[in-house]
């Protein structure tokens, strides 16, 4: 009855609302552009910056693939993925920053830099290879050890966001 008074047909209401749900099926999309990539390999990372905790590059590989496989549908894989990451710490370095009126600095700039490779072996046009370089600051009264952790910690955060971002969001 209602359909008649608004004269509109019941079966383009449905085929509206099914419409997007068909679409979505079969293709892997992050921002309106589909691929048809099902999985990712995350090669080990290594540290050739000669800096940092020992076991920075080991943290970096696992919680980047952890990232994947919990931001994404794809697979995470060892060997032959649709899509391939790799790279290396090639940075870490501490620097002084905010100098105050005594010739000193108020805060201390920890930075790690990590050069990757990304290949997407269904569309060769994807691929590239750069350096992302991420920070975090702390008071110049607190030594590195003090807060080495919390801040690798906070730096590797953004880096895996970035490469992410990078690799799969930009699709």
């Amino acid at each position: 009855m209602v359909w008649r008074i608004c004269k509109i047909n019941p079966a383009l209401i449905l085929s509206l609302l099914l419409l997007p749900g068909l679409y979505g099926c079969g293709h892997y999309s992050f921002s309106g552009v589909s691929t048809n990539a099902q999985s990712i390999t995350v090669a080990t990372f290594f540290n050739n910056a000669g800096a940092g905790p020992a076991d920075l590059a080991q943290n970096l590989t696992i919680q980047l693939r952890d990232y994947y496989q919990r931001n994404s549908r794809l697979a995470v894989v060892n060997d032959g993925g649709d899509l391939y990451v790799e790279g290396e710490i090639t940075g870490y370095s501490i620097a002084p920053i905010a100098p105050t009126g005594n010739d000193q600095a108020a805060q201390t700039r920890l930075s790690i830099s990590v050069r990757i490779r990304f290949v997407n072996t269904l569309n060769e046009e994807e691929n590239f290879e750069e350096t992302i370089t991420q920070y975090a600051d702390f008071d110049q009264g607190l030594s590195l050890s003090d807060v080495e952790s919390s801040k690798v910690q906070e730096i590797l955060d953004k880096i895996i966001f970035d490469i992410f971002q990078r690799t799969v969001a930009n699709w």
